[in-house]
């Protein structure tokens, strides 16, 4: 595996140098946007507005193995001066969920029920496993001393992106209960004509708990 595919704890502490093949001011992504093998439209679009709508201080990894179990996150992204976020993306249209509760949901697919876990709990999953990753290394912890010693230096926080359902369709009904809207991006928000700001500011507001990164 190319060394800049795989998540390198030395990269999240601060920005590399803009390659050669890509345009200034634009997220930097690992492996290149244009190399990846996305499952879905729905990923493929997200990593075109990651690229586009983030400066290139944010730093982007796709599916990529993570821990012991080799989890594949859809997206990890970091910021050096905002933390990390973890993205699990899904394609589903509204009409298909049958149900959902805080563990599992149950979607139609191709006229079949199948019953999968809920979209935000494995997005957690995979944020903490990225976390445990990370906390083995000494550079990325908090010091002895310090009210949350051992801890990651940095925030963390995980959302979904539901690619073909909007926020407008979404809020008002159970799936708001178990799917918290403020840790969800949707169809709408996510067009190509999304403003940049409004479309970071989405992203990091799925974070619990925010405090600058030592």
């Amino acid at each position: 595996m190319d060394k800049k595919s795989a998540l390198d704890p030395y990269e999240l502490t601060s920005a590399s140098s803009t390659p050669r093949n890509r345009q200034p001011h634009m997220a930097q992504f690992f492996p290149a946007r244009t190399t990846c093998r996305f499952d879905t439209p729905g990923e493929r679009r997200l990593a075109e507005r990651l690229e586009k709508k983030l400066e290139e201080d944010y730093l982007c990894w796709f599916n990529i193995p993570v821990g012991a179990k080799a989890l594949q996150p859809d997206f990890v992204l970091i910021h050096p001066l905002r933390g990390l976020l973890v993205l699990e993306v899904k394609d589903w249209k509204f009409d298909t969920i049958q149900s959902m509760d805080r563990n599992q949901a149950k979607i139609y697919v191709d006229g079949l029920l199948k019953t999968l876990k809920n979209p935000m709990l494995q997005a957690r999953a995979y944020a903490m496993e990225v976390v445990t990753m990370l906390q083995r290394d000494p550079a990325l912890k908090q010091p002895v001393g310090s009210p949350h010693a051992g801890n990651l230096i940095m925030p963390f926080g995980w959302g979904v992106v539901l690619t073909a359902i909007t926020r407008k369709q979404l809020e008002g009904t159970g799936l708001a209960e178990v799917l918290n809207p403020q840790q969800v991006l949707f169809q709408d928000e996510i067009t190509e004509a999304v403003d940049a700001e409004a479309f970071q500011q989405r992203l990091w507001d799925m974070f619990n708990d925010i405090f600058p990164c030592n």
